[in-house]
């Protein structure tokens, strides 16, 4: 005889299903956090930078032939910014409205520097404004924006050679080639020892 009032045992857990999905979520939440609490450390943050200089400065190159306007580049302890020579006063100038062209700061623990260049100097510019009646500061600020890399509407540029390195680990570097026709490479000893052209 059955009974007919029977209650079914109930079974309390979770299904498989439902475990997996834990799983899943739980394993993307980490993967998210791990990636960013883990950003790269001293190699990457190298490869980088190293690309952005190159990338800027062979888009600085670029710019100076498309707009014909002369641009430079100044290297700084841990930054660098794009300036461009103001025709009518014949002074470099930082550049104003191209936000990619920008003072850029370096991340902490990296430094950027000329390691040969030959300087390239510009025509003197007709007399403006005689120096008298110029505000000192004007003239302080005029005299210190001295470009380190000169890219000319040409095509043409003062060939350097440029290093970016870790601080406290100096065998870590690349070097970011300018030749003399605006050409732009970069290559290094951060794990990656080919080289690349823009």
């Amino acid at each position: 005889m059955k009974p007919t009032g029977a209650i079914r045992p109930s079974f309390s857990g979770f299904t498989l299903l439902e475990v997996l999905m834990v799983v899943l979520v739980v394993g993307i939440l980490s993967a998210v956090v791990l990636i960013s609490l883990n950003p790269g450390g001293p190699e990457r943050k190298l490869g980088d930078e190293t690309e952005r200089l190159a990338s800027l400065i062979s888009l600085a190159s670029n710019e100076a032939v498309m707009q014909n306007r002369e641009y430079g580049v100044r290297l700084e302890p841990g930054a660098y910014g794009f300036l461009c020579l103001d025709d009518k006063s014949q002074k470099w100038r930082e550049c104003v409205g191209d936000s990619m062209l920008k003072h850029h700061v370096l991340p902490e623990g990296l430094e950027v520097r000329a390691l040969t260049a030959d300087r390239m100097s510009l025509p003197e510019g007709e007399a403006g404004e005689p120096d008298s009646q110029k505000d000192d500061a004007e003239k302080a600020d005029a005299t210190m924006l001295t470009p380190d890399v000169i890219l000319l509407s040409s095509g043409e540029a003062s060939p350097v050679e440029l290093e970016i390195r870790v601080i406290e680990e100096p065998s870590l570097r690349m070097t970011v080639i300018v030749d003399d026709i605006g050409r732009v490479k970069w290559s290094g000893q951060a794990g990656v020892d080919d080289e690349h052209a823009e």
